[in-house]
């Protein structure tokens, strides 16, 4: 017995030992993490993990930091080809770097507001650096300071602006080369732009001949009449300084030049110079008969005064009195002047006097082609109606000329592909399109015909964030009279808030195909408003001071890594008023098919009138429509009296309108919301009894009423910053007013993405940035439960308050546990 409890009492004490040492050794020191990672929480939310990360690699990774301290402003410097940058380590509220500190991020811009800016590099020791952002123009700088778990601090307050340093000043630039710096003769012909040099270039006397080199002065050098004589020295120029033949008769003061500075024999025919004499400088007995010779002689309509005649022989020409005799028809050409009688035996082939008037019937029909025609002289004012519309008019790209495109963002292509719907190619583009257009396309704006910019588009890769940065925004860009300089929507020379006639702010999608946008432009304004335009009734107007468009495009904006591809892009003139009444035969529109047109009624008055039919011995107005079935009678719209009162009656072909076995003498369908009624059959009418209300139902055609009335449409409200459409894949966030058995009802569908600001939800709950119509309106506030997301949320609901003033609210988040990244809408109905 003693031994047993010896070896019992033995056993203790061994097992309290290796307790002991147990509890004082590491419990980690020889685990291990098998394929996992270890996570680690803050505040209830997952801060990092170690270990096994989802991409394979083996890390420490920080997730859901707070944002980090705003960086202190930054300090700007001009140099040499830009702009230096510097960073000293601070924060703007004092603080220091955060642990968690990661980098700082440089933006750049042209404009104060930062609009397109630019991301250049970043300072990755947070003690800070420099760096130079290259620039020809000034730039605006500010910082963003960015932790490891990809949180941003706001933006630094901007620096700026900052030119680039100029090599030279430009006070050193002005004067810098002066009479003293020339060699003697350095200056030539060559050296002097044609007519560069007038006489407010040189001062009085300043030109010496050693300053000339010999024979380089010559009449393309100076601009004609503006050397004087105050302009050089006395004396200075002689014959070696003028180039030879270079002194012409347009630098001559008139009636200088005499007889006795020509040497005999030197003005001949040959010579040219007598097409530049005429009556007034040439003095009896000067010229001899044998100096001209009729086979050379231009006669300048303006300089004969007289009658050309037949001469006497065919070699010689005569002066006698007020008549000049010339040789044959042949020797005269040129122009003849006004009041010169020209006998047809002396008119040379295609010479017609300037008195003669000409006309459409003096022209034989058939005779006036292209070759008679100066090039540029015929305008489109001048063409009928239809040629007008098609002479440069239309422009087109179907992708086949991406590489046209300047595009400072993203990557534009022509790639064929196998489905596109113009031609063979696409313009793919890639990432992000930043304000691309087309230099080389810059057509001339006429304020007072219509323009229509189509085009056709598709997203085939989503953004990284799929339903984010996938907005398309286009357009024309507006140019001014120089043809460079940019006129946007306020007048400005920028590439922003240009004129997105076409497409603002549209949330693409990936896959689901084409799509076609188009928009409609007409005339001018000092303040136009930005609008899309899909409308040919109602275009937009661009900036007064617009005088060129040419075709813009945002993709993928902003920012985003997706892929779009476009193959139609065009801008063209939509003709109207080509054909009037007067334009029109009489008898010429019959009753042939009309196809492909949407028929549009005037906006006033009667806008259709029923032709008049004797039915049943009675006049009646009648519209008569064919039935497609065999033995089927036609179907009628009539105007026709109903006991007291004139209605309108549609008959329907046989069997068509009443699908039960029994057609009912008299059967009520159904009442309006308030309480009208629309419509009831008897046998195969339906009689419209209520002309103040008519709806478009859904009917029961088993007796049942009206089922659903559509009032409204889909309709796609602008979203408020911080909020992006396509959340959790929902699609965009869409509502539409519909009437189900006389309630009228506002429905949803879609999903938001959300974002926050330190733990707040963006723009205080509120989505839209502008209320709901009246029509979707609540008469009393309506609270809906709306399910989100369960990441970074201890719930899997918010609430959606619809308010009567029409803003929406989503209520329910915190800053600490409540921060879903997206909400459904799809399902929630409230009844107005």
């Amino acid at each position: 017995m003693t031994d047993t409890l010896s070896g019992l009492a033995a056993r203790i004490a061994n097992l309290e030992r290796l307790l002991r040492d147990m509890s004082r050794s590491s419990r980690l020191a020889n685990s291990s993490i098998e394929n996992g990672a270890i996570a680690i929480y803050g505040g209830g939310q997952l801060r990092g993990s170690i270990g096994l990360q989802e991409d394979g690699t083996v890390a420490m990774a920080a997730v859901n930091g707070p944002p980090p301290p705003v960086p202190a402003t930054p300090l700007l410097a001009s140099v040499l080809g830009g702009v230096s940058v510097a960073w000293d380590g601070t924060f703007a509220d004092g603080s220091t770097a955060p642990a968690d500190f990661a980098y700082v991020a440089v933006h750049f811009s042209t404009s104060a507001d930062f609009t397109g800016e630019s991301l250049y590099s970043a300072f990755y020791a947070a003690s800070g650096g420099s760096m130079t952002v290259a620039s020809s123009v000034p730039l605006w700088v500010r910082l963003v300071c960015v932790s490891t778990s990809g949180s941003a601090s706001a933006a630094s307050a901007a620096a700026g602006p900052v030119a680039p340093a100029v090599v030279v000043a430009q006070e050193v630039l002005d004067g810098i080369v002066t009479d003293l710096s020339l060699a003697d003769g350095a200056v030539t012909r060559a050296k002097i732009g044609a007519g560069a040099v007038d006489g407010t270039v040189l001062a009085d006397g300043a030109v010496s001949t050693p300053k000339l080199v010999a024979g380089e002065i010559d009449g393309l050098v100076l601009a004609a009449g503006t050397v004087n004589a105050d302009r050089l020295v006395a004396a200075s120029i002689t014959a070696a300084q003028i180039k030879a033949l270079s002194i012409t008769g347009d630098r001559l003061v008139a009636n200088t030049v005499t007889a006795n500075q020509l040497a005999a024999g030197t003005i001949t025919a040959a010579s040219g110079v007598i097409s530049s004499i005429d009556a007034s400088v040439i003095t009896v007995g000067k010229i001899k008969a044998s100096q001209i010779d009729a086979t050379s002689l231009v006669i300048s309509g303006a300089n004969v005064n007289g009658t050309v005649a037949a001469a006497t022989t065919a070699t010689t020409a005569t002066t006698a009195g007020t008549a000049t005799t010339a040789g044959s028809a042949t020797t005269v050409t040129g122009s003849i002047g006004s009041g010169v009688v020209l006998p047809p035996t002396q008119m040379g082939t295609g010479q017609i006097p300037q008195s003669t008037t000409i006309n459409g019937g003096s022209i034989i029909t058939g005779t006036l082609d292209a070759a008679a025609i100066k090039a540029g002289t015929i305008t489109v004012d001048r063409l009928a109606v239809g040629l007008a519309g098609q002479v440069g008019q239309k422009w087109y790209d179907f992708g086949d000329s991406a590489s046209k495109w300047q595009n400072p963002g993203g990557t534009m292509t022509t790639v064929a592909v196998p489905d596109s719907q113009s031609g063979g190619n696409v313009m793919r583009c890639v990432g992000y399109v930043q304000g691309a257009y087309r230099p080389d396309v810059k057509i001339p704006f006429d304020p007072s015909v219509t323009y229509r910019v189509s085009l056709r588009i598709r997203q085939t890769v989503a953004n990284s964030t799929p339903g984010q940065n996938q907005t398309l925004y286009a357009g024309v860009a507006g140019l001014a009279g120089d043809g460079v300089t940019f006129v946007n929507n306020v007048g400005d020379n920028s590439k922003s808030s240009q004129f997105y006639v076409v497409a603002d702010n549209v949330d693409l999608v990936a896959g689901t195909g084409w799509a076609t946008y188009t928009g409609y432009l007409k005339g001018t304004s000092a303040t136009p408003v930005r609008t899309t335009a899909p409308n040919a009734n109602a275009p937009a107007q661009l900036h007064s001071s617009v005088r060129y468009i040419t075709p813009f495009l945002y993709a993928n904006y902003q920012g985003g890594s997706g892929t779009v591809e476009i193959d139609m892009y065009a801008i063209e003139v939509v003709e109207s008023g080509g054909i009037t009444a007067s334009n029109i035969k009489a008898g010429a529109i019959d009753g042939q098919t009309i196809t492909g047109a949407t028929l549009q009624t005037a906006n006033s008055g009667n806008r259709i009138v029923l032709d008049e039919e004797t039915i049943g011995g009675v006049p009646t107005g009648v519209v008569r429509f064919k039935s497609g079935q065999t033995g089927d009678t036609d179907g009628l719209i009539t105007s026709e009296v109903n006991g007291a009162a004139t209605q309108l009656a549609i008959t329907a072909p046989k069997s068509s309108l009443v699908t039960s076995s029994a057609s009912p003498a008299s059967l009520l369908l159904g009442t309006d919301a308030m309480g009208k009624q629309i419509i009831e059959f008897d046998a195969e009418k339906v009689y419209l009894t209520s002309p103040t209300y008519v709806a478009l139902p859904l009917w029961d055609y088993l007796g049942q009423g009206v089922i659903f009335n559509l009032v409204k449409d889909w309709t796609t409200p602008a979203l408020a910053s911080g909020y992006s459409g396509n959340g959790n894949s929902n699609g965009a966030v869409q509502y539409r007013v519909i009437n189900v058995l006389g309630s009228v009802f506002v429905q949803w569908r879609g999903g938001l993405n959300l974002t926050y600001s330190s733990g707040a939800i963006a723009n205080s709950g509120s989505p839209f940035s502008s209320a709901l119509p009246s029509a979707a309106r609540p008469s009393s506030k309506c609270s809906l439960s709306a399910a989100c997301s369960a990441a970074s949320s201890s719930t899997l609901s918010l609430k959606v308050d619809f308010n009567t003033d029409g803003t929406v609210n989503i209520v329910g988040t915190n800053t600490s546990s409540i921060n879903p990244p997206w909400v459904s809408f799809s399902g929630l109905m409230y009844s107005l």
